[in-house]
């Protein structure tokens, strides 16, 4: 199994090549094409999504001309107001949905928020958007979710592979180490921050409800 794994993986990474396809770096100007192609697929303006969106129009205007990356806030509420999952940041995310999806471990699209110190790895790859999202996510020391408490539609759960994770959720905290997990409805005001010294790594899995995921 693991001989013909080897020559698929060699062969996809080929493939790949020859083509001239992107490496999975976050990417601005996709991004940013990718926004002003959703937004007008809406039918609104730059200033009429600022509106439904609550981000500023002169930040979208940067964006869609990549000249800003946005941040995990407003990527939160642009996806909200476009009805769209936030792996459309993501270069080439899901442009060719597969039934089943096997994704490599150096092959995952990711997307970086070193204002908030950590960094999210796609685990779903080209698989049809529906039911579940999976993340990995990397927060290295003094990461967090924000300053404000956020919510969005459906369930999250949080398990942690090493590290330690602290959760704020309607009032009350769990911290959470290795091998532990949460799952709550996603609709409570939440945050979270890394509770350890280093890196701590943390896999997110969100239903498709409200179509926030990232």
């Amino acid at each position: 199994m693991s001989v013909k794994l080897s020559r698929s993986r060699s062969r996809v990474a080929e493939a790949a090549t020859l083509r001239g396809e992107p490496d999975t770096e976050y990417d601005v100007q996709n991004v940013g094409q990718r926004l002003r192609e959703l937004r007008k697929q809406k039918g609104l303006t730059i200033n009429g999504l600022a509106k439904v969106a609550r981000v500023p129009a002169s930040t979208i205007s940067k964006i869609e001309n990549g000249l800003l990356k946005p941040s995990l806030v407003h990527a939160i509420n642009l996806a909200h107001a476009l009805e769209e999952n936030l792996g459309f940041l993501v270069d080439h995310y899901r442009s060719q949905p597969q039934r089943t999806a096997f994704v490599y471990a150096g092959s995952r699209n990711e997307i970086d928020y070193p204002e908030m110190s950590f960094s999210l790895q796609d685990l779903n790859g080209q698989f049809i958007a529906g039911i579940l999202e999976a993340r990995l996510g990397s927060l290295r020391p003094g990461a967090h979710s924000g300053q404000a408490p956020m919510s969005h539609g459906g369930e999250e759960l949080c398990y942690v592979l090493k590290g330690a994770i602290r959760y704020a959720i309607e009032g009350e905290e769990w911290t959470l180490g290795q091998g532990d997990s949460i799952q709550f409805k996603s609709t409570l005001k939440h945050r979270w921050q890394n509770a350890y010294r280093g890196t701590t790594q943390v896999i997110w899995i969100f239903s498709d409800s409200g179509g926030l995921q990232f």
